[in-house]
């Protein structure tokens, strides 16, 4: 019986994370106790020392380790009940294991996401050596991840599955009213964002209000830059609404640049730090796009945390960007990856007005 609760090969040890993979994830908090069988005695180790043993009879007799000074005995009447009993302790156990076999601790893993912006994998590729940074200075793992979507990084914090996230102003509005996260640091540059519009040079497109009958795209729907704040400017302006109804959702700022550049499009909107970017790396270039106007200035990228994140952590995450020198030569490229000069704390308060801009949309309810 207890095979088929506990998979087991001759001779090897058996993960008690294995048995609850699908019901418990602890692959960032702990350091699993092994569970083997030893004489027809199942033994329970964690930090190469045995903390149980359990006899064929279900007598669970308790070691003199670190935690336990005592022998304790307990009898059960069944030996499934006292697999359960088992797992609840080797649980509550590992909280010893963040130490190694040699005795040093090992890195807890920080997980890290950040909205796409542009393609995933560039944004991965182009962060190493901010992840690197990061681990030198919080002294935690830090596990990257990019989706491909901004929804999924808010749905990933608000159900705890990551502990830091990048957001846009409107994804953190959103995750800020679902699940309570904490801002952190953001850009400088961030306090005074614009969102672009662009057109080819012979459209014959140079205010808002030749938008009408034109085709036009935003990026990501959850994108502030790439849409909320774009769209807000352009009802403000009484742009014909169904240049608005009708627009195309490219998905990614970068995208929506390529959709004007390749005349997919008459115009669209998109971040000003990824239009220049582009034009830098000449992804684009200045014969086939031009912008046409710029909104009025709005906050927006903000670096998050969790709300049950330690805040020790948070707080060594968030000294760690305002550490950040551009007169540093070792900091500078860092600073060039991120288009920052410098990071300052972030202001929930300082959203207030995008936050009304969201709800004036019906994008926030």
């Amino acid at each position: 019986m207890l095979r088929g609760m506990l998979p087991q090969r001759p001779g090897a040890s058996v993960c008690a994370g294995a048995a609850l993979s699908k019901i418990i994830d602890f692959r960032y908090y702990w350091r699993t106790p092994s569970i083997q069988l030893r004489h027809r005695r199942l033994a329970v180790s964690c930090c190469n020392e045995v903390m149980l043993c359990i006899d064929a009879q279900g007598q669970i007799t308790f070691g003199d380790t670190r935690k336990f000074k005592t022998d304790l005995i307990m009898r059960t009447k069944s030996l499934p009940s006292v697999v359960f009993v088992l797992i609840a302790l080797a649980l509550s156990l590992s909280s010893c294991s963040g130490h190694g076999s040699d005795g040093a601790r090992a890195p807890r893993a920080l997980r890290v996401s950040m909205i796409p912006t542009t393609d995933p994998g560039k944004v991965i590729r182009e962060s190493q050596p901010l992840v690197a940074y990061l681990e030198k200075e919080t002294g935690a793992k830090i596990e990257l991840t990019v989706p491909t979507s901004y929804v999924a990084v808010v749905e990933a914090i608000a159900n705890e599955q990551v502990d830091i996230a990048y957001l846009g102003g409107f994804t953190y509005v959103q995750a800020s009213k679902r699940a309570g996260v904490l801002p952190l640091v953001q850009r400088e540059r961030d306090r005074n964002f614009h969102s672009l519009f662009i057109t080819q040079h012979d459209s014959g497109i140079n205010s808002l209000a030749d938008l009408k009958g034109r085709t036009f795209a935003f990026g990501d729907v959850n994108s502030t830059s790439g849409h909320l704040m774009p769209e807000y400017y352009m009802r403000e302006a009484q742009v014909d609404p169904e240049v608005i109804s009708g627009a195309l959702y490219t998905g990614g700022h970068d995208a929506t640049a390529l959709a004007v550049a390749n005349r997919k499009v008459d115009a669209g909107a998109l971040d000003e730090t990824v239009y220049q970017k582009m034009l830098t790396e000449g992804k684009i270039n200045a014969s086939q796009v031009r912008v046409f106007h710029t909104t009025p200035p709005f906050f927006d990228y903000i670096w998050v945390a969790r709300k049950g994140l330690d805040r020790k952590l948070a707080d060594s995450f968030t000294a760690a960007f305002l550490k950040l020198d551009a007169n540093d030569p070792s900091h500078k490229h860092i600073l060039d990856l991120l288009t920052a000069t410098k990071y300052l704390k972030a202001e929930d308060r300082d959203y207030d007005k995008l936050r009304q801009a969201a709800k004036d949309s019906g994008l926030l309810k």
